[in-house]
């Protein structure tokens, strides 16, 4: 534990997992105010900007892997700031983000959902990065109301998940801009605006068209697109909404791919702690994804390790398993899983995991 003395107009980057407090003067993260002496907690693989206002002290305790950067300035861009400001002229809005892998999409939205819950009592927060997911496991779309200021999306709990069932938005185009809707059904107006995360994926045609018709699906009254070379510009075409280009901001973390794995597996157990194996009947529940005829799962073993998810009459997700084993005589699925209420619908994922978490790395889907 140490302190770090911060002249004003300073930013001093906190890479997770890591623990700080302010100890004098007055800070900001991500336009949010930093109360004295409150405990904020950095997670693994995260990283947060604090940026003194006044001369400031800071006491960080670090993790292993956790860092301390001191940079000049403030590493929110002012086409931020301008946007913030345009979202701020409309009457609870709809915004959308995109922008490619790593380019502050998630940094956008949380500065974003700070400015507005200074005129909204809370915002609702919808994160369709089904491969990254900060509210709900990987796999999910999932939905996340503000109760106070953000340090990240993943200080959200999710109120409502979707489940897509993949890390990539590529091979369930239909699905994601379908989950982003569904959710977006349960966003009322007295939440005030509505801010919507998206995947990483915009780098060809595909995934331009894929983004395209999200947005025009979907009619957000914003979007902001992050671009450093062009790469929207088919999006931004081929689109009906109001767009604001912004920058990426000074000091992005950039992940490498292992460091995206490590990251779904850190949630996949959050989401799976405390798992027991529970014996479903799959006579007895609805199955997507899976087909049983003669009183036998068919594709049994091709479908051992699928990630599963646990659907209401609405669709929407309550919680997710592994599908550890199937008993074709007895007719049961051997799911490990937390969740513990009574099931009726159980749809299968492409994503592959063991007991622990983990992916299983010859069945793992692209990065996005």
């Amino acid at each position: 534990m140490g302190n770090t003395t911060l002249v004003a107009g300073r930013t001093l980057l906190v890479s997770g997992p890591a623990s700080l407090r302010l100890i004098e003067g007055e800070a900001t993260v991500l336009g949010a105010p930093v109360e004295r002496d409150e405990k904020l907690l950095v997670r693994e693989e995260k990283q947060i900007p604090v940026e003194a206002v006044t001369d400031s002290v800071i006491q960080t305790s670090l993790g292993n892997a956790a860092c301390l950067t001191e940079i000049e300035g403030t590493t929110i861009p002012g086409s931020w700031k301008s946007f913030a400001e345009a979202a701020l002229e409309m009457s609870c809005p709809k915004i959308l983000a995109i922008g490619d892998i790593d380019s502050g999409k998630s940094t956008l939205c949380t500065y974003l959902s700070n400015i507005l819950l200074n005129e909204y009592q809370n915002i609702s927060v919808i994160d369709a990065d089904v491969g990254q997911s900060d509210i709900g496991p990987p796999t999910t779309i999932g939905l996340g109301v503000t109760d106070g200021y953000l340090l990240s999306l993943a200080d959200l709990d999710p109120v409502s998940m979707f489940f897509v069932g993949h890390t990539s938005p590529a091979p369930a185009t239909d699905k994601v801009i379908l989950g982003i809707k569904k959710l977006m059904e349960l966003c009322s107006t007295d939440h005030g605006p509505t801010i919507i995360n998206t995947d990483g994926w915009i780098m060809d045609d595909e995934a331009c068209a894929f983004k395209a018709r999200m947005i025009n699906e979907i009619s957000p009254d914003l979007v902001a697109v992050i671009q450093s070379d062009g790469e929207a510009d088919p999006v931004i075409k081929a689109i009906r909404s109001t767009v604001i280009k912004v920058q990426s901001p000074t000091a992005v973390r950039k992940r490498t791919r292992d460091e995206r794995r490590r990251l779904r597996e850190l949630s996949y157990r959050k989401y799976l702690a405390d798992a027991v194996i529970r014996q479903i009947n799959f006579d007895k529940v609805k199955l997507r994804g899976a087909e049983v005829r003669n009183g036998r799962l068919l594709a049994a073993t091709q479908k051992l390790h699928s990630v599963v998810g646990f659907l209401n009459d609405n669709d929407l997700l309550l919680g997710i398993g592994i599908l550890m084993g199937v008993e074709q005589r007895e007719g049961i699925l051997r799911i490990h899983t937390s969740f513990r209420r009574p099931i009726s619908t159980i749809e299968f994922g492409a994503v592959k995991l063991n007991e622990d978490g983990k992916e299983v790395p010859c069945l793992a889907e692209p990065d996005h």
